[in-house]
C-alpha cells in the first residue's frame, strides 16, 4: 500500500515550522581569516604555502592580515597550493555537506571579494563540493592599462551582462564588446580581463568552473 501523500496544507506547515526554528546563520569569516585557519589546520608555514602556491610568503601574510586584496588569479593559485576549492577557502569552517541540497542568497547578502579590478559577490556558496562558482560582479576597471597582465588559471568561465557595457580581452582573439543580455564563454587558461566601457561599473553574472579541462 502506498503511503499517504502530503497535501499543500502540510507543506505550508512544514515550511513555516522549519523557517521559524532555523538557527541564524553565522557571519562568514574574512578571506584572510579563512586562509590563515586553513593553512594552520594543514600545519603549513607561510613559507611552505608560498612554495606550494607560487605566491610569496610576504603576499600571503598581507592577505591574512587584511592588508591586501588579492586578484582572482592569486586566490586560485593559493587554492591550488592548499589543495582546495575557492568556495571552501572563502567559507572555511562554515560550509555544509549535504545530499539533495539547495542554497539561497538574498539580494545583497552574498559573500564579497574585493579585488583591484572587480567586486565579486559570491552567490549560494554555503554548500561545498559544487564544481562551479557564481558571482554577481561589478566590473570596476575602465581600461586594460589597469591590469599588469592578463589573468589566467585552469577552468572555464561564462559571463552574462546585466547592466552597462563590457569589453572582454582574451589571448589570441580580438576584444569583444558586450551589451546587457549578451553572454560570453571562454577558456580560463587563456589570459583574460574584463573592463567597463561606461563611467559606472558594469554588472555581470559570472560563472566560473575551476576544474582543469581534460
Amino acid at each position: 500500500m502506498l503511503g499517504a501523500t502530503k497535501g499543500p496544507a502540510m507543506w505550508k506547515t512544514e515550511i513555516r515550522d522549519s523557517a521559524e526554528t532555523a538557527p541564524a546563520a553565522a557571519p562568514a569569516p574574512s578571506l584572510g581569516a579563512s586562509l590563515k585557519a586553513m593553512r594552520l589546520d594543514r600545519a603549513l608555514t607561510l613559507t611552505a604555502l608560498a612554495t606550494e602556491s607560487g605566491v610569496s610568503a610576504a603576499t600571503l601574510s598581507r592577505i591574512e592580515s587584511g592588508q591586501l586584496s588579492p586578484t582572482f588569479e592569486v586566490i586560485a593559485k593559493i587554492c591550488r597550493g592548499l589543495g582546495t576549492g575557492i568556495e571552501e577557502l572563502l567559507s572555511y569552517g562554515t560550509m555544509k555537506r549535504l545530499a539533495g541540497w539547495r542554497s539561497l542568497t538574498r539580494a545583497g547578502d552574498g559573500r564579497v571579494i574585493e579585488t583591484p579590478h572587480y567586486r565579486l559577490e559570491l552567490l549560494c556558496d554555503d554548500v561545498i563540493r559544487k564544481p562551479y562558482l557564481v558571482f554577481r560582479a561589478e566590473i570596476r576597471a575602465r581600461s586594460l592599462d589597469a591590469f599588469e597582465t592578463l589573468q589566467a588559471h585552469p577552468g572555464q568561465e561564462q559571463v552574462v551582462v546585466q547592466s552597462g557595457r563590457v569589453r572582454v580581452f582574451t589571448e589570441h582573439y580580438a576584444p569583444v564588446d558586450l551589451a546587457p543580455g549578451d553572454s560570453f564563454a571562454f577558456d580560463s587558461a587563456m589570459g583574460h580581463a574584463l573592463v567597463s566601457l561606461e563611467a559606472e561599473p558594469a554588472i555581470v553574472l559570472w560563472v566560473c568552473d575551476l576544474r582543469e579541462t581534460p
